[in-house]
This record gives structure tokens, sequence and C-alpha cells, in this order.
């Protein structure tokens, strides 16, 4: 009788373990990595004609006209 009852509590605890997993890569999978970008906080763009720069919490952007970056500058906190 306790060979089952542990039996049991083992497959509750490993179907509870797939159901959390599986909910986690869900989530992470519907709101990928653009959820993310949601904390890194709000961006500032300038724009000089030929060049763009852009600075956000993490790094500043310098980029030419046609979109392409020239330099990033990490801030490392």
């Amino acid at each position: 009788m306790k060979q089952q009852k542990k039996i049991n509590k083992n497959r509750r605890n490993l179907l509870k373990f797939l159901l959390i997993g599986s909910g986690a890569l869900l989530l992470g999978k519907v709101f990928g990595p653009g959820f993310l970008k949601f904390f890194s906080g709000p961006k500032e763009e300038h724009d000089f004609g030929n060049f763009r720069v852009t600075e956000d919490k993490k790094e500043l952007i310098i980029s030419d006209r046609t979109g392409e970056e020239i330099l990033i500058v990490d801030k490392g906190e």
C-alpha cells in the first residue's frame, strides 16, 4: 500500500513539473524576445541627416542613413 502511494506522489510531481515546464515554454514562444525589449527602457533617437544616434538603457548605437550600424557602445552596468 505504501509503495503505491509513493508511486502516485512521484507521478503527480512529474506531471506538475511537465505542466509548468511546457507552460513556461509556451509563454516564451508567445511573448518572445520582444517582451524583453519592453523592460529595456525608453529609446531616444536623434537624426542628424546622414547619421542617426539611438540610445536606450543598455547601449548607444550610431548608424548611417540606411540603418546600417556603424558603432555600438555598451553601457555596461
